[in-house]
């Protein structure tokens, strides 16, 4: 009875390494193609972005609700879910959308899942008492090592890309505000993993905390795109570039229930340390998709990325 107890625990935890994964690979692909649209104004492409997200989950609601469940989502986790969704979306997405632009794909990704990981597993300390071992405080460490090294580098890549990502304006303060937005968008989403792991042990179904996320954000990213006049730039309506942001979409559909439903089993340190190859994809994305600068300093930071990761990797 025991060895079959530790044979399902061991499957539910591959089964949460798998969804972490297809998670990763979501969101490195979602990246891709919001790096093609960059030009474009941040509000809106997230705002597409979100409408994928809704098709595919609030279907899945109707029939879990049918099917399964008639219980309502009580009212104050609706309004905390709701005012989550509205600052993920802005400080979130929006500030790593901007952030593209003025410092790419292999800068931007790097870092913010630095940040996220220390995030996720701070809040993990925290609130939700997984107290940390050693190995994860040394991993901190490092991550935050890379996070500086990376930043650092970002001076040599932000002077080569300014020639090349259709910003002859740029100035040296944009990378402080660009990196500043993605350590912040990364602090965002550490949050936000913890949030939902929170709210799904309350007995909320997974298909109703990611309609009132996709459904509250789209609305309200919607509005602020109606009160910029970003309907009212031609690029912004194009539709190859239409098209990129659905599809950054769909690929962020698919990671977004992926991380709803590997959340539920791992912890969110442990989740974010799947997630964080990332880092890698995205580097590697943007040296060969759009020619990014590839610095010293960058191949450094993703280094220290990896070997924190290697750091925490689970004991047993």
């Amino acid at each position: 009875m025991e060895d079959q107890t530790i044979s399902q625990g061991v499957d539910l935890y591959r089964r949460g390494i798998i969804l972490g994964a297809v998670s990763s690979i979501g969101y490195s692909a979602a990246n891709v193609f919001l790096r093609a649209v960059d030009d474009c104004d941040p509000v809106w492409v997230s705002c597409v972005k979100a409408v994928p997200t809704i098709l595919i989950v609030f279907p899945w609601l109707v029939w879990h609700y049918q099917k399964n469940e008639r219980k309502i989502c009580p009212p104050r986790i609706v309004v905390g879910l709701v005012l989550l969704s509205m600052t993920s979306h802005f400080l979130g997405n929006v500030g790593f959308q901007w952030s593209l632009n003025k410092i790419g794909i292999s800068l931007a990704v790097p870092i913010c899942l630095g940040v996220l990981i220390v995030t996720g597993a701070l809040v993990d300390w925290w609130f939700l008492k997984d107290t940390p071992s050693r190995r994860t405080i040394l991993s901190m460490f490092i991550l935050i090592t890379a996070v500086v090294v990376l930043s650092t580098g970002g001076k040599q890549a932000f002077a080569q890309l300014k020639q090349t990502l259709e910003n002859p304006d740029a100035n040296p303060y944009l990378l402080v505000f660009a990196v500043g937005a993605v350590i912040v968008s990364g602090v965002n989403y550490g949050f936000f993993g913890a949030v939902i792991k929170v709210v799904g042990n309350r007995g909320v179904s997974q298909p109703a905390i990611m309609t009132i996320i996709s459904i509250t954000g789209f609305l309200f990213l919607l509005v602020i795109s109606a009160s910029n006049g970003s309907w009212e730039v031609p690029r912004n309506l194009a539709a190859d570039n239409l098209l990129q942001m659905i599809l950054a979409g769909v690929c962020n559909a698919i990671a977004f229930v992926a991380l709803v439903s590997a959340i539920k089993i791992l912890s969110v340190t442990r989740y974010n340390l799947v997630n964080a190859s990332q880092a890698a994809l995205g580097a590697i994305t943007g040296a060969v998709i759009f020619q990014e600068p590839v610095s010293g300093w960058m191949v450094g930071g993703i280094i220290l990325t990896i070997i924190g990761l290697m750091v925490m990797k689970r004991n047993k």
